[in-house]
């Protein structure tokens, strides 16, 4: 198991705490209807038991390393095996959709904002309905976030788990070190909204206390900071009508609260001064206690722990603040899928593949075996977590504690026009987002007009 940036693993890979799906069309149907048994026909019979993967990270470990749960029951359940087809980060969009033309065309893929919705309406992706019964066994409980991704009336994201969707890591040591209230216990007791984050920021930070490196003490880094905070208002930059039609919402009041507050928060002076770091990030000032949150992944957390940072269990993390001007609860979602091919000729294993994806997810006991190697420090796959910090991801991503939303603005493609290009002109660069929104709002429109009238 491994987390993977951007798309792929959010957090708890294969056996992630939570859920994930993705897959095609034609071959056996799902027999499930009551959501008591398997997602997919226990009597299905592989014809064809290789699974071709496409990715920049492969499916099989590497020597010595035991198989992921889904791998493993993909094997033991159906003798099926998994052919990777690996790319490189760089070559990652190209190098699929070349692959998705051609007539040996693989089975499945990660999810990559950039290509959609366009990869819904092109063939890229393959709507999912016929190949897993959305209302079985654990996928009905994903509802919330798979329906986020209906494209015409068809699903397109086959994700067995609900995961972060970005979080903020923080040290115990230094929360206790300057009397701040704990993050995670301010989530859990309703009282972690945007106020107190930059409450607690500002307290914190102080430019002029060196300790003797070049730079004072910060509130937060990261590369997505106004972007992330801004999803929490509830209502995207871009969204995704029920006609499958891209629409702005770039002057909807709840976006500009959300900006204005992005943009009292850079005022505030709370940002790490990256340009004076050569325009680079340095997450790593939390475990020295010169940064108060780092703005990041979970896949990322074993980093802090006990690999490149040495926290140990002084790290810690929390999802992004409630904006307490919205109605409900709002954050990004997280989801984990194996997307499937348009093209896939293989679609009853891939129908198998997701069978397996959410068996492991359901299945008390391997969830164990999964747990034990999040929390381990030896395992190259494990994180160091602790058992508290495994029950608090539980909570965290609980569906009926959050509601998920889908930001659209990475598929305009347009180089420079995106969701996180409107939010880091603000964030990172101060500009009033009355100012960025005239700015961007032809262009954004442009983008979403040609797509939605291609």
């Amino acid at each position: 198991m491994k987390f993977v940036k951007t798309g792929t693993l959010t957090l708890l890979s294969a056996a992630m705490l939570l859920s994930l799906v993705s897959c095609g069309g034609g071959g056996s149907t799902s027999t499930s209807s009551d959501g008591g048994s398997d997602s997919t026909s226990s009597e299905l019979v592989l014809e064809n038991k290789q699974l071709k993967f496409m990715a920049h990270w492969n499916m099989n470990p590497a020597e010595g390393v035991e198989d992921r749960p889904e791998l493993k029951m993909f094997k033991e359940k159906y003798g099926g095996e998994v052919i990777d087809i690996p790319v490189t980060w760089d070559e990652r969009l190209d190098a699929i959709m070349t692959a998705a033309m051609s007539d040996d065309c693989p089975d499945i893929t990660c999810y990559w904002s950039e290509l959609a919705p366009k990869g819904f309406s092109n063939g890229l992706y393959r709507e999912i309905d016929d190949l897993i019964d959305l209302n079985g066994a654990g996928w009905k409980d994903l509802r919330p976030v798979l329906d986020l991704y209906m494209y015409n009336g068809k699903h397109y994201l086959p994700t067995p788990v609900a995961t972060d969707g970005g979080v903020l890591i923080y040290n115990k040591d230094t929360i206790k070190k300057y009397n701040l209230e704990d993050p995670r216990q301010l989530y859990r007791d309703g009282k972690w909204t945007w106020d107190k984050m930059l409450e607690m920021m500002v307290a914190f930070t102080d430019p002029n206390d060196t300790q003797g490196g070049q730079f004072g003490r910060y509130g937060i880094d990261g590369w997505s900071c106004g972007y992330n905070l801004h999803l929490t208002c509830g209502v995207p930059f871009v969204s995704l009508s029920s006609d499958g039609k891209l629409v702005s919402n770039l002057e909807d009041p709840a976006v500009e609260r959300a900006m204005n507050f992005v943009s009292e928060m850079s005022k505030a002076g709370v940002r790490f001064p990256r340009e004076e770091n050569g325009y680079n990030i340095d997450l790593g000032r939390v475990a020295t206690g010169m940064l108060l949150f780092a703005d990041t992944g979970m896949w990322d957390y074993g980093n802090y722990v006990y690999k490149n940072y040495q926290m140990g269990e002084a790290a810690s993390f929390v999802p992004w603040p409630r904006d307490p001007g919205a109605d409900k609860y709002y954050r990004a979602a997280g989801t984990d899928p194996h997307m499937v091919f348009g093209g896939s000729k293989n679609l009853d294993a891939v129908r198998a593949w997701q069978d397996c994806r959410i068996l492991v997810n359901q299945d008390p006991e391997i969830k164990k075996e999964t747990e034990a190697v999040y929390m381990d420090k030896e395992s190259p796959d494990g994180y160091g977590m602790t058992q508290e910090d495994v029950d608090f991801y539980y909570e965290m991503t609980d569906l009926s504690t959050y509601t998920p939303i889908v930001d659209w603005s990475n598929g305009l493609g347009v180089e420079g026009v995106s969701g996180g290009n409107v939010a880091g002109e603000v964030w990172e660069q101060g500009t009033p987002w009355a100012t960025v929104r005239e700015k961007y709002k032809p262009m954004f429109d442009d983008a979403i007009a040609a797509i939605n009238e291609g």
